[in-house]
C-alpha cells in the first residue's frame, strides 16, 4: 500500500498553524566519536551547517517562531552556539538531567510544559529539506512524516489503513522476521501533534511510564499504544518521500546525508571518484558489469552462517588458493596464480613482466595504465564492427619488437569476441618472436558459446600462451575481489605468485572459492540469463533512433550516439542528474570518436526498461544534430 503525498502548495497557511518546535537535543552521540568528543551530536556539520542550525533555519522558513530544544551533552557549547534567538525563532531550553542513563522518552517527558499547544517534535539528528516540514504542516491533524524503507534504513516502522491512518506503530526492537518492511515506512522522526493529542492521550500514559521507571524505552512506545486504542485521533502518514532527509546515527549515516545534500551533478562529480560501493547511494548502476543472478541465496546463506569464522581468521595462501581455484577450473593448481582481482594481476603484469606491449584499442584501460607509453603499442580497432584483424595484430606485435601481447575477448567496451581458433592462431604467430599472448577472459561465459571458448584448456599446447580473468565480472561477486592467471610456465607462475603478497585475497573470496563448485548448475543458468536479458536490451536499443549499439557478445553493449549533439560525457551526466542511472562514457577510452560511445551494462529486464525510457528522454530533450 502506497501513502498518497498531500499537495499542499507550501505558500498556503494552514488553517491550524502551529508556531512551536520541540527538539530532542540531548544525546551523547557516542557512535559519531571522535567528532562528539568536544560537540553535542547536534552540532556535527553535515554539507557545512550543523544539524541544529539547518533544522532551525528550515523551521522559520516555515514559519515556526519558537523553538524549544531539549539539552544535555555539552548543553553549554549550545547555548552558546545558538543563543536565545536564531534565525527570528525565539529559544528556549529545558535541561535533561539523566540523558546519560535514559533513553528519549525521557527527554520527551522533560518538555511536557510546552505541551499546551500544538508542537513539530523533532530529534536533531535528522538533517531534512524544508519540504518536510512544510508537508507535514499542512496536515490538520496529529501527523508523522514517513518515507518507505531503503535498504540502510533502521528505526521505528509504521504501517497505514487506505485512509493514511497509522494502525501501527513497530519499533526497531520489534521488527522480526515477520515485519514486511516493502509494506510499510520509516520514520523520519518528525511530527506534528496537536494539542488535544498531546493533553488527552500522550501526557497521560507518558506519565504512567516515567513514574514507573520506564525510562529507558523510546517515546515512540507511547505513540505505538496509542493507535492501538480504539477511538483515538491517532496519526496519519505523511509521505515525505519526494524531499531528502536522513537519520544521522554514525559515520556511515554521516557520510550517506552528505551524498544525498549533494545536488544532482555534484553528486555525479563524487560518483566519479568512488570505483564502487555504489549499492549505498540508491541509484542504478549501468555502468559497472556483472552477473546480477549468482550467487544464489542458498550460497549466500553459507557464507552468513561461517561469518564469525571468516571475519576473525586469517585467510590461506596462495598455493592453497590455487588448488582451491582448480578445483572449479580443473587445471593443475602449480599453474595457477590467484589475486585480488584481475586488476592485481595486470599491475604485477606491467610492473615486472612486461618490457614493449602490445594491445588492440579500445580495450580495458588498466592494460595501458601500468605501463608507460613509449613501452605500449596500441592497435586500432576500427569502427563501426572494431573486430580484431588477427594478422594485422600479430604483424603490428612483431615488428613493435614486443615481449607481450594482450588482448581481452569479449572485449571491453566493445563486448565482440575473437573465435578461440583465431585466438589459438595468434598464439602460434606470435611464438617465434618470442612474444607472450595474454588473452584476457572475463567475460568469456556471458559469449554465445560461453566457456566452450576459452582457450584455457590449450595453454598446454602452446607455451607462450598465458590466460587471465576476473571472476568478479561473471560471478557476480564484485566485493570479493578474485582474479587469476593460467599459464603451461610454471617458472612464469611461480614469479607472478612471487609478487602478490602471501594473503593477498580475504577470507571471503577463500569461502567463495570452496563452495562455489557446489553451484555449477545454478551457475550456468545465471551466464543464460545474462546472456538473454542483455540481447533484449540490444533490441530495444537497436529500435532506439539517435542510437547505434554493436551487436554484443558479453552482458554489455557499445553504444553510439548518432543524431544526438551532446557528446557522451554530458549525456551521461543528463542520465545520472535526470534519471538516476549511471551509464559510462567512454571519453577516455583509445578510440577514434570516442565522446560519441557509452557502454551500458545489463541488468534485470525491468531495470532495462526503465533505462531505455531514460535514453529516449535525454534524446528527445537535445536539439537536434546540425548536418555538416
Amino acid at each position: 500500500m502506497t501513502v498518497d503525498r498531500i499537495q499542499n502548495g507550501h505558500g498556503q497557511e494552514p488553517a491550524n498553524p502551529i508556531r512551536r518546535a520541540v527538539i530532542l537535543a540531548a544525546g551523547r552521540g557516542d557512535r559519531l566519536q571522535p567528532l562528539t568528543a568536544r560537540l553535542p551530536k547536534c552540532l556535527v556539520e553535515v554539507g557545512g551547517e550543523s544539524l541544529l542550525t539547518r533544522a532551525l533555519h528550515a523551521l522559520a522558513r516555515q514559519g515556526i517562531t519558537e523553538a524549544v530544544i531539549v539539552v544535555g551533552h555539552l548543553e553549554e557549547v549550545i547555548r552558546e552556539r545558538i543563543g536565545e534567538r536564531f534565525a527570528g525563532l525565539d529559544v528556549r531550553y529545558v535541561r535533561a538531567p539523566d540523558y546519560e542513563t535514559t533513553n528519549n522518552i525521557r527527554s520527551f517527558w522533560d518538555a511536557r510544559a510546552y505541551f499546551d499547544e500544538d508542537i513539530l517534535l523533532l530529534e536533531a539528528d535528522v538533517v531534512f529539506d524544508d519540504g518536510v516540514i512544510a508537508e507535514l504542516l499542512t496536515e490538520p491533524g496529529s501527523g508523522a512524516a514517513v518515507a518507505p524503507f531503503e535498504r540502510e534504513f533502521s528505526g521505528t516502522g509504521v504501517v497505514c489503513g487506505e485512509d493514511r491512518r497509522i494502525t501501527r506503530f513497530v519499533l526497531g526492537a520489534e521488527q522480526d522476521a515477520s515485519f514486511d518492511r516493502a509494506a510499510a515506512f520509516k520514520t523520519v522522526n518528525i511530527y506534528s501533534l496537536r494539542a488535544s493529542l498531546l493533553r488527552e492521550h500522550i501526557v497521560p500514559p507518558l506519565r504512567r511510564q516515567i513514574e514507573t521507571g520506564q525510562v529507558h524505552d523510546y517515546y515512540e512506545s507511547v505513540f505505538r499504544d496509542l493507535v492501538r486504542e480504539a477511538g483515538t485521533p491517532g496519526f496519519v502518514a505523511v509521505d515525505v518521500s519526494a524531499y531528502r532527509w536522513y537519520e544521522i546515527d554514525d559515520h556511515r549515516d554521516l557520510d550517506a546525508a552528505e551524498f544525498r545534500l549533494l545536488d544532482r551533478d555534484a553528486q555525479y562529480d563524487r560518483i566519479q571518484q568512488l570505483h564502487g560501493s555504489y549499492w549505498r547511494y540508491g541509484f542504478v548502476d549501468h555502468s559497472y558489469l556483472y552477473n546480477m543472478h549468482f550467487p544464489p541465496p542458498a550460497m549466500l546463506d553459507g557464507f552468513r552462517a561461517d561469518l564469525p569464522e571468516i571475519v576473525t581468521n586469517y585467510p590461506v595462501g596462495q598455493r592453497e588458493l590455487a588448488r582451491l581455484l582448480a578445483d572449479w577450473t580443473g587445471a593443475d593448481a602449480d599453474h595457477i596464480a590467484v589475486a585480488n582481482g584481475a586488476a592485481e594481476l595486470i599491475k604485477v603484469l606491467g610492473n615486472d613482466f612486461a618490457g614493449r606491449l602490445t594491445i588492440p584499442t579500445p580495450s580495458f584501460n588498466e592494460y595501458e595504465a601500468v605501463i608507460s607509453d613509449d613501452q605500449l603499442n596500441r592497435v586500432t580497432l576500427h569502427a563501426p564492427a572494431f573486430d580484431l584483424d588477427i594478422d594485422v595484430f600479430a604483424e603490428a606485435a612483431i615488428r613493435w619488437h614486443s615481449d607481450t601481447a594482450v588482448i581481452v575477448t569479449p572485449n571491453n567496451p566493445t563486448a565482440r569476441s575473437v573465435p578461440r581458433d583465431q585466438v589459438l592462431r595468434l598464439a602460434r604467430r606470435l611464438e617465434p618472436s618470442g612474444c607472450r599472448l595474454i588473452v584476457d577472459e572475463s567475460f568469456i561465459e556471458f559469449s554465445r558459446e560461453g566457456i566452450a571458448a576459452s582457450v584455457e584448456g590449450a595453454v598446454w599446447a602452446h607455451p607462450n600462451l598465458t590466460v587471465i580473468k576476473s571472476m568478479s565480472k561473471v560471478f557476480g561477486i564484485a566485493g570479493l575481489r578474485i582474479g587469476y592467471l593460467l599459464s603451461a610456465d610454471r617458472e612464469y607462475i611461480e614469479g607472478v605468485r612471487a609478487a602478490l603478497p602471501i594473503w593477498n585475497v580475504n577470507g571471503f573470496a577463500e569461502a567463495f572459492l570452496r563452495s562455489v563448485g557446489r553451484y555449477r548448475r545454478e551457475f550456468d543458468e545465471s551466464c543464460e540469463l545474462t546472456r538473454s536479458h542483455c540481447r533484449a536490451l540490444f533490441e530495444r536499443l537497436e529500435a532506439t533512433p539517435g542510437l547505434e549499439p554493436l551487436e554484443p557478445d558479453a552482458n554489455f553493449i557499445l553504444c553510439k550516439l548518432s543524431d544526438s549533439p551532446i557528446a557522451s560525457p554530458e549525456f551521461a551526466r543528463r542520465m545520472y542528474v535526470e534519471h538516476r542511472i549511471l551509464v559510462k562514457d567512454c571519453a577516455a577510452k583509445s578510440m577514434p570518436d570516442a565522446d560519441r560511445y557509452l557502454r551500458i551494462a545489463s541488468r534485470t529486464p525491468e531495470e532495462n526498461a526503465q533505462l531505455v525510457v531514460a535514453l529516449e528522454a535525454v534524446l528527445a530533450s537535445a536539439p537536434a544534430a546540425v548536418s555538416p
